[in-house]
């Protein structure tokens, strides 16, 4: 400040007479020399490169003032939008805080020092951001040589208010496979927000017997991970090391068995495995390009009780997977027992008629308008726009909105059932179709599965798990008093005790019809007696318990979160729920060091 204090009086001294004479034209004109005339024109040059500069700051403030239409008397404004030639962006009201401060008006010298600064610090990247570009398992946009790095005293985690220096924007094109809509920068690396302190995380009951869960000595419990998509592995990852043996859980190993060929998919998991005590990457050979039926034949040792989870298994319950092993040990005679599936064909339209399903629709509006940001509660989007008219057609086929788009709560009122009767799931309860139901309108409608799962969110918002648990307690004994082989019974040739324990509370029989096989729990020696298995989830929760007399059952107190069926994945993919449950895993489940960030840019408009 004091240079330009200095040239500032330096200025001044070369005009006294103009200050102290009479302003006349004609004697004005008689007194300019060569001198002045140079003066006049160097200023009139400084004035036109001001104006032609873009990237003055002038011109920053008058972007954030016009685009938002606030004063400082008005904190909460929480977004910046930016003109249509640009990317869009948004900035969260904990984030604006952090924004930095257009910078002051400088001379013409000042503003070439500083672009001639930031030249040289660009062709010169440092140590950390070097490793960061070379090193980084997911995917950062690759920053080219005359990029300016960027400012060492801002966040991380703050939103970008405008498109970078070089014209590459922090949103994702509008055709990406993937975005997402946490605030990311393309670059700088993502730092998720904190964990909430004690008295603000959520409060989860637990089902459990009195004291609390104890795994059973003598039990071996397998994870199977039918693997293929290191996205969605990256969240279940938080869960299955909250559940290892070694964490105080009921998982004695993890196998991955890995069913990809995709070259990153692969590197990524054999990465991981290698640095979590208890995780197994396991080769399939041949297999890994055959049907899952042959996986099957890894899962055979007789005393063990082996979990089948699929890869975009994204959210599981504290609950489920010691409630699974003891329902296995409780009823022997259920040839497999399942965790009860959120977005299931089977399961979904039972919890419909008891109480889990809520009125969502997604969110009408054209394109993005929130600030991008880490939630994963539905009370925090507020509700479906009440003037907003029902939607074109059949719910079931709802069209996709925009990328990364929320779905809203027609009513917060548990009482307002005529609400609900707008929705895809209503609409598949009044015409269940022709289909059999594991192949009927809810596996092929992702508006269906959209729904399922935006209540599950809500559900656990509220603590209200219990109203999934419709089963009921099922007496096998005779059947186990009459059974002829340990094979068929499914007692354990090692223990000749009757288990006393938790277990079997709130069943659901399947009857022998077909249910998906995403998560079920199996003794090793009854997979071994069906083997060779070529449809497994035809033959697991239909066939061999028909063959054997043995039911399939879901317990229904082990719930678990599916994303979506193959029929559903292109819808499903345009809203925000990995962005949420990746939220909900970090609060809740992911330890602080293994706290998970997108993989993606941000979708457009956020």
């Amino acid at each position: 400040m004091s240079g330009d204090g200095d040239r500032s009086r330096h200025r001044s001294s070369h005009w006294p007479s103009l200050e102290k004479r009479p302003s006349s034209p004609i004697s004005f004109g008689r007194r300019l020399t060569r001198k002045h005339y140079c003066v006049g024109l160097a200023v009139l040059l400084v004035i036109m490169l001001f104006l032609a500069n873009p990237y003055h700051p002038l011109v920053d403030v008058h972007r954030l003032k016009s685009s938002t239409g606030s004063s400082e008397s008005q904190p909460h404004i929480v977004s910046v939008s930016l003109p249509t030639s640009s990317p869009t962006a948004k900035v969260s009201s904990s984030q604006a805080t952090n924004a930095v401060e257009p910078k002051p008006e400088s001379s013409q010298k000042q503003q070439q020092e500083e672009e001639e600064k930031e030249k040289n610090s660009a062709e010169k990247p440092t140590e950390k951001q070097e490793s960061q570009e070379d090193g980084n398992s997911k995917p950062q946009e690759k920053k080219p040589a005359d990029e300016p790095n960027p400012e060492p005293e801002e966040p991380a985690e703050k939103a970008a208010a405008d498109s970078s220096t070089d014209g590459k924007p922090n949103t994702a094109p509008a055709d990406a496979d993937y975005c997402t809509t946490w605030p990311v920068e393309a670059k700088v690396p993502y730092k998720p927000k904190p964990k909430p302190k004690p008295a603000q995380a959520l409060q989860l009951d637990s089902y459990g017997p009195p004291g609390g869960w104890r795994k059973p000595s003598g039990v071996k419990a397998v994870a199977m991970v039918f693997y293929g998509r290191k996205r969605n592995v990256d969240i279940l990852d938080c869960y299955l090391r909250q559940n290892l043996a070694s964490n105080g859980g009921y998982l004695d190993e993890v196998w991955f068995m890995v069913h990809t060929e995709v070259k990153d998919d692969v590197d990524w998991l054999r990465d991981m495995a290698k640095h979590v005590p208890g995780y197994k990457f396991v080769d399939l050979g041949p297999c890994t390009t055959e049907p899952y039926g042959c996986i099957w034949e890894y899962a055979v040792e007789d005393d063990t009780i082996y979990i089948k989870i699929d890869d975009d298994i994204l959210y599981i319950h504290h609950d489920a997977i010691p409630q699974l092993i003891h329902t296995r040990l409780a009823q022997p005679h259920p040839y497999a027992v399942s965790a009860q599936l959120v977005n299931s064909p089977v399961t979904g339209l039972q919890q419909y008629h008891y109480g889990a399903i809520h009125p969502f629709l997604p969110d009408p509006k054209p394109r993005a308008y929130r600030a991008a940001a880490e939630s994963w509660r539905p009370s925090e989007y507020g509700l479906y726009p009440p003037a907003t008219r029902p939607l074109d057609g059949n719910p079931l086929d709802v069209a996709p909105s925009y990328s990364g788009h929320p779905w809203l709560l027609l009513s917060n009122s548990s009482r307002d059932s005529v609400a609900l009767r707008r929705t895809p799931m209503a609409s598949w309860n009044g015409d269940p179709g022709p289909d059999p139901i594991a192949f009927g309108p809810a596996w092929k409608s992702w508006g269906a599965a959209a729904q399922q799962l935006y209540s599950l969110l809500r559900n656990l918002e509220e603590n209200r798990m219990d109203r999934y648990h419709f089963g009921r307690a099922l007496d096998y004994t005779s059947a186990n008093e009459t059974s002829s082989s340990s094979s068929s019974s499914g007692s354990s040739s090692s223990s000749s005790k009757k288990y006393e324990g938790p277990g079997g509370e709130a069943l659901y029989d399947m009857q022998y019809e077909r249910y998906n096989l995403n998560f079920v729990a199996v003794w090793g020696r009854d997979v071994a007696a069906g083997l060779p298995i070529h449809d497994d989830e035809l033959e697991i929760t239909a066939e061999i318990p028909a063959r054997l007399g043995r039911p399939f059952v879901i317990d229904t107190r082990a719930v678990v979160a599916h994303q979506s069926f193959f029929t559903q994945r292109d819808g499903i993919g345009r809203t925000d729920l990995m962005d949420r449950w990746r939220a909900f895993a970090n609060e809740n489940v992911c330890a602080a060091d293994n706290q998970k960030t997108p993989w993606d840019l941000r979708c457009e408009g956020y």
